[in-house]
């Protein structure tokens, strides 16, 4: 299903489909993971938190995680994007806000959601990984 639904975003689908085939452990909690995301794919500000909320608890265990300084560094900027996002949704929850700035911060919001949800199964599958060897 989760495969199905990413097929629209190649190069990310390849890598997380390829991360599950080579960790399959790590492939039930992926898939509940994005279908916690995917629930709330919709144009509202409540959704939008929800995104917002979940990409935040994925960008904290990337940055617990981060093996090196650009990988710090990325998960930094992420959060730094998403608390600009929550303020936004936030904004937008307020009376008088239009379809076409809710349609707006959704795209951005859905590019982040692809970067940080690829960046989050790859190193699921590092992790995993590491535990192995």
């Amino acid at each position: 299903m989760a495969i199905a639904v990413l097929s629209t975003a190649t190069p990310i689908v390849i890598r997380v489909v390829q991360t599950m085939k080579d960790n399959p452990e790590i492939s039930h909690f992926v898939k509940e993971q994005f279908a916690r995301l995917k629930h709330n794919d919709k144009a509202t500000p409540e959704a939008m938190l929800a995104t917002v909320e979940a990409l935040h608890e994925q960008v904290a265990l990337l940055t617990e995680s981060a093996d090196d300084e650009q990988e710090a560094a990325q998960a930094a900027a992420w959060s730094a994007k998403l608390d600009a996002a929550t303020g936004a949704a936030k904004t937008l929850a307020a009376a008088g806000s239009t379809a076409k700035q809710r349609k707006t911060l959704k795209k951005k919001i859905d590019a982040l959601r692809e970067d940080i949800f690829a960046a989050y199964v790859t190193e699921l599958g590092e992790d995993v990984s590491a535990a192995k060897g």
